[in-house]
């Protein structure tokens, strides 16, 4: 660890080289979910679903989420998602060079937690002795107690992407660590100002837990990603400061938390 900090990033999305411009070999890295260019809203080509699906297939695909016509998303990623499946075997070589580029952008010392979007196996796979991938735990640092939880619970609006839990599974994962100092996830607690993306105009999924553990525990700080356009990117809830670190491939900033003061600040690439 370099100066007391520790450095924390989410929805890293394919933006390794960046990453890796912005960290020191001595930092210590956290990150918060969402590594993959799963989607890449900008250009289709560059995308992990482009290698499965054409650009008229994920533009019609897009037309049906927006509609809330779910069934045919849902079936579509259960291809994506099942190995042996003809789509996902399309999509296998790509992923998996996203995540030799991704090890290949951490420093000596990092923590990575899974989104939504991630795949946990193949992530375990390739960043096996590069990265420590935490599905639920607590870690200590500077006499920190740091949390993570790795994941998205299922609900109405999810549609089976890789990374997501029953809820049950997600909830037994967030009671299971006690208290804490700081509690790093991907997804954000169950606050409409929090969960409000202003593009799409709709609350994303979050977890009322996560919600009632932070009101219980009353960490310092609960860092997330996943809402990667905040209407309010950071609010105090109870005695603790909910904190969105942001959509790094499009923000790229950098949160350093200094864990001897408990002063963060964020630093552009």
């Amino acid at each position: 660890m370099r100066n007391g900090e520790i450095v924390l990033v989410g929805d890293v999305h394919g933006a390794y080289d960046t990453l890796s411009r912005g960290l020191h070999p001595d930092d210590t890295l956290i990150i918060a979910g969402d590594t993959l260019t799963f989607m890449d809203f900008d250009d289709f080509s560059k995308a992990i679903l482009f290698m499965a699906f054409t650009a008229d297939e994920l533009a019609e695909g897009l037309k049906e989420l927006a509609a809330g016509n779910l069934d045919r998303i849902r079936e579509a990623f259960r291809e994506i998602t099942t190995p042996g499946e003809d789509k996902y075997e399309r999509m296998l070589p790509k992923i998996t060079a996203e995540y030799t580029a991704l090890a290949n952008s951490l420093p000596d010392d990092a923590y990575i937690i899974y989104g939504n979007d991630d795949y946990p196996a193949v992530m375990k796979q390739i960043l096996d002795g590069r990265g420590h991938i935490v599905e639920s735990g607590v870690i200590e640092l500077s006499g920190r107690r740091i949390g993570m939880v790795s994941g998205l619970p299922s609900g109405p609006r999810t549609i089976g992407f890789p990374g997501e839990l029953s809820r049950e599974e997600y909830d037994g994962r967030i009671d299971s660590l006690g208290p804490v100092d700081v509690i790093i996830t991907h997804t954000p607690p169950a606050d409409d100002e929090l969960t409000f993306d202003v593009i799409p105009k709709r609350n994303e999924a979050s977890s009322t837990a996560l919600l009632e553990y932070i009101l219980a525990n009353k960490p310092a700080y609960a860092f997330y990603g996943h809402v990667h356009n905040p209407k309010v990117p950071r609010k105090r809830i109870g005695e603790t400061e909910a904190i969105n670190l942001g959509f790094f491939k499009k923000r790229k900033i950098l949160t350093r938390l200094n864990l001897e003061t408990m002063t963060i600040r964020e630093v552009e690439i």
